[in-house]
């Protein structure tokens, strides 16, 4: 945890990582023990615990006896087709066979947390099937995965032809946020219904068998060093897992690939000169002399967007851009053509 200071306003920082499974889930043989483990090494505050159809991982000795690490249950669910996958915190229900018609409003009304888990797929060998959600009007979630580490990394192997070079040099194929998934999110806030983007890992551990070797690929202990979603709590707020999961769900986060840098001193938000300012997921009004200022631990290309279209971009490690009208504002910053920050928006009315 770090302790910022943005615009005269404190916060309190925390990195961790979203959609971790573990040996509870079909797909996974990873001890929740060696989970916390890895968190430990890459100095995480939170995690979140995902796993396929089920919540048992909260039972774990480990899980409840975790004093260090801020552990959030939850799980995923699917339709009976194996396609709109979601995350899920904050219920003890996990409903099984159902359309995402029917487990979507339900868990909304219920009063969870839930984030569309990579919406919109893509692969380049017919050998490896897509998960991808199939009607955008179902909707009634907190927000969406705009980065998942897992289904980026596998999204251009072709396993006879380039799976090795995939798999010893890995960390080069985590590259950008989902383009789609992005444009979906700015036209659910554009419609004014607010959505918050986070990154995921979805972390599994994958076992590779060939003849009598068999491999771990993608360690949590690999994974937990890519994609991060960073949260600022408002000062005064606890440090728990029901806070996280209400500053997740407000957006008051933004999306950082950590291997590509480490933001140490990153900060971003809109102020007028000298005055308290908001970051990101808060709301102002809109006001001559407003700038979105940024500040970066290194040169990057920074992009300002509003309402989801390209409004300017600085070439720099720290700057300013007017805003002149209000709208919905976030930042994309590359470094070397990929992807490194994406914030989620601060809304100028």
């Amino acid at each position: 945890m770090i302790n910022r200071k943005i615009f005269k306003r404190n916060y309190q920082e925390l990195t961790g990582c979203l959609h971790v499974h573990t040996e509870y889930s079909y797909d996974s043989h990873t001890p929740v023990a060696d989970v916390i483990k890895a968190a430990y090494k890459h100095k995480l505050d939170y995690i979140g615990i995902n796993d396929h159809l089920s919540n048992e991982a909260k039972e774990d000795v480990f899980f409840k006896d975790e004093k260090r690490l801020t552990l959030i249950p939850g799980f995923e669910i699917n339709d009976i087709d194996n396609n709109n996958h979601l995350l899920v915190y904050g219920s003890n229900e996990v409903l099984k066979n159902k359309a995402a018609a029917e487990y979507v409003p339900y868990y909304h009304d219920q009063g969870a947390i839930t984030f569309a888990a990579h919406p919109f797929e893509r692969r380049s060998s017919r050998q490896i099937r897509k998960y991808v959600w199939t009607d955008t009007s179902i909707n009634q979630f907190a927000g969406l995965e705009i980065w998942n580490a897992l289904s980026n990394w596998v999204s251009k192997i072709r396993p006879s032809i380039n799976g090795l070079l995939w798999v010893l040099l890995a960390h080069n194929f985590i590259r950008r946020g989902s383009r789609a998934a992005i444009k979906w999110w700015d036209e659910l806030n554009n419609a004014g219904t607010r959505r918050a983007a986070i990154g995921s890992v979805d972390a599994h551990g994958l076992i590779f068998k060939k003849m009598c070797f068999s491999f771990t690929l993608l360690k949590h202990k690999f994974m937990f060093n890519t994609v991060r979603t960073n949260v600022l709590l408002p000062e005064g707020w606890e440090i728990n897992k029901f806070s996280i999961l209400k500053a997740l769900a407000e957006g008051r986060s933004y999306v950082i690939n950590y291997h590509r840098g480490i933001p140490y001193n990153f900060y971003a938000g809109i102020s007028a000169q000298n005055e308290p300012g908001v970051s990101f997921g808060e709301d102002m009004d809109y006001k001559p002399g407003l700038h979105y200022y940024y500040h970066l631990p290194k040169i990057a290309r920074v992009r300002l967007y509003c309402n989801g279209e390209l409004h300017s971009q600085q070439l720099d490690e720290k700057g300013k851009f007017e805003i002149k009208n209000p709208g919905n504002y976030r930042l994309e910053i590359l470094l070397n053509r990929l992807g490194w920050i994406y914030t989620n928006n601060i809304y100028v009315k």
